[in-house]
């Protein structure tokens, strides 16, 4: 354990009932405040550094049947306190804050958190919704060299068992100006990482302290009553009707001017959510790159549909891919482009989360009409020791065919030993696997032993996934590979340096023709050092991936059509092994912090091309309200096979401006020119406008988006009508 830190699985304290409800008061001049104070032992602990926390916290806890009060005392000595946001929800991480988590089934199966700043600006997250946005109350001040907040959450927030409760919780803080990041649970194996992308995290929910028992009666209000936005959208200029579509391009569409997204709790933790036309304006997301792709690229899934609940619906922990690939999925719903309607039972039963979905759609880009179901179950114990899964999808594509898909794990884990193992397996039969009436079977198997310390930790797996596999609404990365792989993590601290880890992974994949598809070695370091600078991946990486022609005739005659690096099968005509081999050099400064600054370069023999690329990239704070951010990447190409040398380079500059607790503005200006990298060259503005009001209400203006290549001529106005309780769980 780190030294200072008091709390662990085995920490149990008790939850103090308020005599009467305690109003968001950073001062908390009521009395009845200091009956919730909790005995945090010794203290936080520093996750970043592995060591006591370098400030002390004061922490208060209370409870009614409508809510939960949190009241913090962060002391700051010799730190300075960041607090340059002033918009809910933009900018976490860039401040510092104070915030609780939330088990309240104490399974793990779904978990909240809630932060706030010194300015009383709010965050929150949830496991099983990445659009998790309750009603609740924040208030806080600078006082001297620390500063207090108050957090009031409603229990119809969450989702609640009526009577007993058996909770866990963690308090955490963000030290913005160091970049350190505290924590009161603490256990020599948990994560620490990226606010917002790494930490803080749902997977360490196994180490928090319990609280309780106690006893709630009946949580009526918001948390049975159904929840809809309408949404009405108008749209003008050359481009209105451009959209994008699954593959990324932007095509003709019809506009929609009316839809509906709906939440109907079927029991406390069980709901109902439907949609009817949904939006696909889709403008808050960029999801455009450069870099040269040796595996398909994964993006990130932001509609409200596919949203809600969407951990239930992929709920293996392990899946094939995860190092130098993105993980393979059975249910991915960025592949699924603008549909027509969905329906969607998910939500959880004490130690199980399940999910059950059906989308129908018209997908222009293969000229297709799909109807598809997806389903996930998982079985957890609270301390992860023991855990079962079963999903799959139900694909009907017409004129491509229909595809299931089908797949169970388990897992266990001893705490006391650290050792953990997986064996997973998933079958996918269909017409769309072989054509025309003929139904073909593919399958993928993955197995790991592991070592789990909190200064090390050893897997030594094997992977098993065959020709043609690819779920039709799934990610596969590469099929036709089997063989080992191994991985091993260092990690430490030092006088000098904050934490350090040193990763070592290596596979050897042979295809069915008994060559090597696939076979890869990385060795990485990431540091980070007390005066701010890091090392962000620094090391080599080499990998060698096979690819063969296809042609069109039967019987592997007939013209080449094109080379296909995802399996060669039947055939296995021509094989020819490419190398994928560079140096990554990354560098940081301050990086955690309000003003980070990220430099990479890489180089090396990519495919067919001997490959330089960097990046440049920063972010800080301006006068007033307003927040810079600056990008410059370049890709230098060199063919081995004619000697000519492509490049290509993108230029980025956004401001964002906050206009008050619940409105902001932002403005992007993006060039890209050259043809040596991933995208395809264009300039693209694009601007918008959000307002989001206390009864759930939203406006959005948008010019262009950012998603696209160049500047679309399309302005779009966009208002949401919000029926019921805000969008909770």
């Amino acid at each position: 354990m780190a030294a200072g830190a008091s709390a662990t699985a085995a920490t149990s304290i008790t939850a103090a009932r308020a005599a009467q409800p305690l109003a968001p008061d950073p001062a908390r001049s009521d009395p009845g405040w200091q009956a919730g104070k909790v005995d945090l032992g010794s203290g936080f602990a520093n996750l970043t550094t592995r060591r006591a926390a370098p400030v002390a916290t004061t922490a208060y806890l209370l409870f009614d049947d409508r809510a939960l009060y949190v009241a913090f005392h962060a002391g700051q000595a010799g730190i300075p306190i960041v607090a340059s946001q002033t918009t809910n929800g933009v900018g976490f991480g860039i401040d510092d804050f104070v915030g609780i988590g939330i088990d309240p089934g104490g399974s793990g199966t779904q978990v909240y958190y809630f932060e706030t700043t010194p300015r009383g600006v709010r965050y929150q997250q949830a496991s099983e919704n990445a659009r998790y946005a309750p009603a609740w109350n924040a208030a806080a001040r600078v006082d001297g060299d620390g500063w207090d907040a108050v957090l009031v959450i409603p229990l119809d927030a969450l989702r609640l068992h009526v009577g007993q409760q058996h909770w866990r919780i963690n308090f955490v803080r963000g030290l913005a100006a160091s970049g350190d990041h505290l924590t009161w649970a603490f256990d020599g194996i948990m994560n620490d990482g990226p606010i917002g992308q790494g930490w803080p995290n749902f997977n360490d929910v196994r180490f928090w302290p319990s609280l309780g028992p106690f006893s709630l009666a009946k949580v009526g209000g918001a948390a049975h009553i159904p929840r809809a936005d309408l949404y009405g959208l108008g749209s003008v200029g050359r481009d209105r009707a451009l959209f994008r579509q699954a593959d990324g391009s932007f095509r003709e569409e019809r506009a929609r001017t009316l839809g509906i997204d709906v939440a109907v709790p079927l029991t406390d933790t069980i709901t109902f959510v439907g949609t009817l036309a949904p939006d696909f304006s889709n403008v808050e997301i960029d999801q455009e790159t450069i870099a040269p792709q040796e595996f398909r690229r994964a993006l990130a899934e932001f509609r409200p549909f596919f949203a809600q609940g969407a951990s239930f619906l992929n709920p293996n922990p392990a899946p094939v891919g995860g190092f130098v690939a993105p993980p393979n999925l059975i249910f991915y719903s960025p592949s699924i482009g603008p549909f027509d309607r969905g329906a969607k039972i998910e939500g959880t039963h004490k130690n199980d989360s399940f999910g059950v979905l059906s989308a129908r759609g018209y997908d222009l880009t293969t000229g297709t009409l799909f109807d598809d179901i997806a389903y996930g179950f998982k079985h957890a114990l609270p301390d992860r020791t023991f855990l079962y899964w079963a999903d799959g999808v139900l694909a009907h594509h017409s004129g491509i065919g229909s595809d299931a898909t089908s797949e169970f794990g388990v897992e266990g884990r001893n705490l006391k030993s650290g050792f953990i193992w997986m064996a997973d397996t998933a079958v996918e039969q269909g017409t769309a696997l072989g054509g025309g009436a003929r139904s073909d079977v593919a399958h993928s198997t993955n197995a790991f032993l592991d070592v789990h310390k909190p200064n090390y930790e050893v897997n030594a797996g094997y992977v098993d996934v065959s020709p043609r596999y690819n779920p039709l609404d799934g990610f596969t990365a590469n099929s036709d590979i089997r063989g080992p792989t191994g991985t091993i993590y260092l990690l430490g601290n030092g006088t000098r340096v904050k934490n350090w880890i040193l990763a070592l992974y290596g596979d050897r994949f042979t295809d069915r023709s008994g060559a090597v598809h696939q076979a890869d070695t990385s060795v990485t370091l990431s540091a980070t050092f007390k005066n701010g600078f890091s090392l962000n991946g620094f090391g080599p990486q080499t990998g060698v991936l096979r690819s063969y022609d296809v042609t069109a005739g039967p019987g592997c005659g007939g013209a080449v059509l094109f080379r296909n690096f995802f399996t060669g099968a039947p055939c296995y005509l021509n094989g020819r092994t490419d190398r994928f081999n560079f140096f990554n050099a990354g560098f940081g400064y301050r990086d955690g912090t309000p003003a980070p600054v990220d430099w990479n370069y890489a180089w090396g023999p990519f495919g067919g091309v001997m490959l330089h690329q960097f990046s440049t990239t920063t972010s800080r704070p301006l006068a007033g309200h307003l927040a810079l951010t600056l990008e410059y990447d370049g890709t230098w190409e060199r063919s081995f096979a004619t000697g000519r040398f492509d490049s290509q380079f993108l230029r980025r500059i956004g401001l964002g401006a906050s206009l008050g607790r619940d409105a902001n503005f932002s403005i992007s200006l993006r060039s890209i020119n050259g043809n040596g990298g991933f995208a395809t060259p264009g300039t693209n503005l694009a601007a918008t406008f959000h307002r989001h009001w206390s009864n759930g209400n939203e406006l959005y203006l948008d010019f262009g988006t950012p998603a696209a290549t160049s500047t679309l001529d399309r302005a779009i106005v966009k208002y949401v009508f919000h029926v019921g309780p805000l969008p909770g769980t």
